[in-house]
């Protein structure tokens, strides 16, 4: 009865230890993710992080600047056209809009391309 009685203590004192973690890990000392670097975001959002980029060149015209912004996820003709194609698409149409804008300002060409009906 002995061998018994010490394995239910110690199963009992381990789910309580992971219960008590959880609870401090969760309520008492979550983790906070700050200063990220929009490189790090998961791809979500990083087109979220494309659109906001879209829609600030959309108001003060700064091709410059976008590009910069972009640049720090890798090409930004590349990032952006991503964006416009691959899942997750962007949620609005000036958002969508805004972003042709962009992308045909720096492919040059001062037309935006086509934009074709997301799912």
């Amino acid at each position: 009865m002995g061998r018994r009685r010490a394995a239910w203590i110690i199963g009992l004192s381990v789910m309580a230890g992971i219960g008590l973690g959880f609870l401090l890990g969760r309520l008492v000392w979550p983790v906070r993710y700050v200063d990220l670097a929009p490189g790090d975001l998961s791809p979500a959002w990083q087109t979220e992080y494309i659109q906001m980029v879209a829609l600030a060149y959309a108001y003060d015209g700064d091709l410059a600047l976008a590009r910069a912004r972009l640049a720090v996820l890798g090409d930004p003709m590349t990032r952006l056209q991503q964006a416009l194609t691959q899942p997750p698409f962007p949620r609005s149409s000036p958002a969508r809009a805004a972003m042709a804008r962009l992308l045909a300002a720096l492919s040059g060409s001062g037309e935006p391309p086509r934009e074709e009906p997301s799912p």
